[in-house]
């Protein structure tokens, strides 16, 4: 990139159809990270080392989600109108919930389904 000026004295930036096009290519990447920040606006997000104990299977997804928002297994209970052993027995892999506890989690969670299986 280089710098030039008109007859009139004011400046300008001269670039090469390479710089032009990767300049294109930066904001076309950062509108479309803007609006998917926008759309997931309200939703927790996790913290990396959350993420890769559910990776790595030694924790449970809904587990990762709560830790993320700082609740207690009691407290996300309460949001969702479920009882505490629920959480704990879904957490733990004890019970295989059904469609409408999940749903109640993860309204409470402001996440998808998908986001709290395993």
């Amino acid at each position: 990139m280089n710098q030039a000026v008109t007859l009139s004295g004011e400046p300008m930036i001269v670039m090469t159809k390479a710089e032009y096009d990767a300049l294109v290519e930066d904001i076309g990447d950062i509108a479309i990270a803007e609006q998917a920040m926008m759309a997931d606006e309200g939703s927790p997000s996790m913290p990396s080392e959350l993420a890769e104990a559910v990776w790595d299977g030694t924790l449970h997804p809904l587990a990762a989600w709560r830790k993320s928002v700082g609740w207690t297994q009691a407290e996300l209970a309460a949001a969702a109108g479920l009882r505490p052993a629920t959480v704990s027995d879904i957490e733990s892999g004890k019970i295989d919930p059904r469609l409408s506890t999940l749903r109640a989690l993860a309204k409470a969670l402001k996440l998808g389904i998908e986001d709290i299986v395993d």
